[in-house]
């Protein structure tokens, strides 16, 4: 997340480049999104978290070592960087379908929160870590922690395969090979999407929260430009809601255990709505670090519980399609509502308050249409997974 644009930053100081560098991830699925999921659904999990760790070990190698020789160009940085996002995308696909053969019903909740807890303490601590070593010994030498981190992951996934403690589930053979019939794969995916009412909905709810949630990118922006705050209070109100995604992902199961799946991600988008509307009118620090950790807060709890639903939903064989269409629709609504929010601070002559209460607005509504007309009528509980739809 902060190793790769640093580097970007001090070969151009161009802010676009080191967005698109920043982006990996969401690069990855605009990239190789859609025919990940039938690839990954025709090969045991376990193989593939194993490799994309290999790679991405292998691209941070590589970029350290091209940083220590000073001779790296810029296009080669970005595509091993898309390279690295496009082995995150075959990962988190992979790691949804692994996670489903070893837990049932409670403990998919259970092991997606411990995940996820992992997940936003890295992000937090990350970056830190990074900016301290690129700061003292050098970019190179971040980049080569950051391989190290997924030579840890590769270590701890082969202590979990010696075990024997994964699923291997039987394979069916296919026509055509690895790459013969994707296609057909893809399109049975997104019509078991497109049948299973309760998934459609929520499928379509957390693009359009996605698009809405893309404003609070602006959030450095108004706490430094438009507060004009101090370069330590501006981090801590980033740090803010790196605190609220730990907390968040670790009261999941809590919350989980005590409200309804459905009625609880409604409730978590309802306080994600309700915190971007109090960023729109936060006139000090502290008000809008408050408001920023309650909506990372909010997102992590939904994200979680919405996984957590969808991986009990769906068949094991179609898991993988299905969760790689869904995040390329979300992870595509990002980007354009990045466009939207720049394109409104603009028009308000540089002011970001009116994209935040805009976007709060708009996520207040669409929850409340979409729990009144279909939600509502769901019970996660009860609703049972659907055979294949061919």
């Amino acid at each position: 997340m902060l190793a790769v644009p640093l580097l970007v930053l001090r070969l151009t100081h161009d802010p676009l480049a080191a967005g698109l560098a920043a982006a990996l991830r969401g690069v990855g699925y605009l990239l190789v999104g859609l025919p990940t999921g039938p690839i990954v659904d025709r090969l045991n999990p376990w193989t593939v978290l194993v490799a994309m760790d290999v790679v991405r070990a292998g691209v941070f190698v590589a970029l350290s070592v091209l940083a220590w020789l000073g001779t790296v160009r810029l296009w080669v940085i970005l595509a091993l960087a898309f390279l690295a996002g496009a082995a995150t995308v075959f990962f988190d696909a992979a790691l949804a379908v692994a996670v489903k053969d070893l837990f049932r019903n409670e403990g998919l909740l259970r092991a997606n929160s411990v995940l996820e807890t992992a997940a936003q303490t890295s992000l937090v601590i990350g970056p830190v870590i990074v900016g301290m070593l690129a700061a003292t010994l050098g970019i190179a030498s971040a980049l080569l922690i950051n391989a190290a981190t997924f030579v840890v992951s590769l270590l701890s996934l082969s202590a979990v395969t010696r075990r024997g403690d994964m699923v291997r589930p039987h394979r069916p053979t296919r026509r055509g090979g690895m790459i013969g019939g994707l296609g057909t794969d893809f399109m049975e995916g997104l019509r078991y999407l497109i049948a299973f009412r309760p998934l459609l909905v929520l499928t379509v709810i957390q693009t359009m929260l996605n698009l809405c949630l893309a404003a609070d990118t602006l959030i450095i922006f108004f706490a430094r430009v438009t507060l004009d705050l101090p370069m330590p209070q501006v981090s801590a109100v980033v740090a803010g809601g790196g605190i609220g995604g730990i907390a968040g992902a670790v009261m999941a199961t809590w919350l989980a255990a005590r409200i309804r799946a459905l009625p609880l991600i409604a409730l978590g988008i309802a306080v994600a709505a309700v915190s971007l509307l109090a960023m729109g009118v936060s006139t000090s620090w502290w008000s809008l670090l408050v408001a920023n950790g309650v909506q990372v807060w909010a997102v992590i709890v939904v994200s979680i519980v919405n996984r957590s639903t969808r991986q009990a939903w769906v068949p094991r064989d179609l898991l993988g399609r299905v969760t790689t269409t869904g995040r390329a629709l979300f992870i595509t609504a990002t980007p354009i509502g990045t466009v939207i929010a720049g394109a409104t601070t603009r028009t308000f002559g540089n002011d970001p308050r009116p994209a935040f209460l805009g976007a709060g607005a708009l996520i207040a509504v669409i929850i409340g249409v979409g729990w009144l007309a279909a939600l509502r009528r769901y019970d996660a509980s009860d609703t049972r997974p659907q055979k294949s739809i061919t």
